[in-house]
């Protein structure tokens, strides 16, 4: 029996009443409309839960709305992955991004294109900039899709940003961990964990806009990651697989003993997390070098 596949329109939001209504706008934009938003309302303290009772009343799209205690974007999409069938297709798109009028006509496309691809866990899509600029890693966007694990396109054309769409079949099996006192670990961690079993599907078309804000996850940088050492080990220890390359594995390795070392957790601590697996002796000494350097410059205000 064949699937029809339901559009699922994924909005974290913390605080970001004055950037909803560009999103709103853009979805009610939409080509094609047969789409849910779901707003997964990350503890906000301003007027959001006002503003999406207020736009809800309008009836131009159907949108459902879910408060949540603050506990991070991580979280906030686990719960969204919990709702709707396994024939569900997750549209990650940012409170402080917005979508062009034909983004759900061409995720549409995807899906009947992939659907029946089983490997096929995800598509990415490409973002521009208010100036029209596509956002894209070193060297030339690529031309046409690219079916490959995160691994190999981060390892050939470098990490940058855009829109995820995850298959549910994959969320469903593959979440983001939670550490307890935490609220962050690196976006890509569910597309890492899932690579043995899901390619992505890497899409040359653009379908949105990134606005940058000043308080935003892109913009907060090294002091978000050191605030949240133990999904930065996590992260660090997937970044060590061999799908990734000789350099990033090194890079990770040493990153990984300096979280374990802002963590202050002790070894006991860090192998009921089972996060010890991913400390590589050999990168102890370098890695609490780099926890002091980075130490070091948060202390003098440097880092961003």
């Amino acid at each position: 029996m064949e699937l029809n596949y339901k559009i699922i329109v994924v909005t974290p939001t913390y605080n970001r009443k004055s950037t909803l209504p560009k999103l709103y706008q853009s979805l009610k934009n939409q080509n094609k409309k047969d789409f849910v938003w779901l707003i997964i309302d990350d503890g906000s303290s301003d007027d959001t839960r006002e503003y999406v009772e207020k736009i809800s009343r309008e009836n131009e799209i159907i949108i459902n709305y879910i408060y949540q205690d603050n506990g991070g974007k991580g979280r906030a999409l686990n719960k969204a992955f919990t709702f709707f069938e396994t024939a569900s297709l997750y549209v990650i798109v940012d409170s402080d991004d917005y979508l062009l009028n034909d983004a759900i006509e061409n995720v549409q496309k995807y899906i009947d294109k992939y659907k029946d691809v089983e490997n096929i866990g995800a598509f990415f899509f490409h973002y521009k900039t208010e100036d029209g600029n596509v956002i894209k890693p070193t060297g030339n966007i690529i031309s046409k899709d690219k079916v490959m694990t995160r691994y190999e396109y981060n390892n050939k054309y470098k990490q940058n940003d855009g829109c995820v769409c995850y298959f549910g079949r994959a969320v469903k099996k593959y979440k983001y961990p939670e550490f307890q006192g935490e609220k962050y670990v690196g976006p890509t961690v569910i597309q890492l964990l899932m690579a043995n079993e899901y390619k992505m599907v890497f899409s040359p078309e653009v379908i949105g806009v990134a606005e940058y804000q000043e308080n935003g996850l892109t913009q907060v940088g090294r002091k978000l990651r050191m605030k949240n050492p133990l999904g930065m080990l996590f992260y660090s220890g997937l970044q060590q697989s061999e799908r990734a390359s000789f350099k990033t594995r090194i890079k990770n390795s040493i990153g990984a003993q300096a979280y374990r070392f802002i963590s202050n957790l002790d070894r006991q601590a860090l192998i009921n997390y089972d996060l010890t697996k991913y400390l590589r002796g050999w990168a102890l000494f370098p890695g609490l070098f780099l926890k002091m350097y980075w130490t070091t410059k948060h202390e003098k205000g440097r880092i961003k």
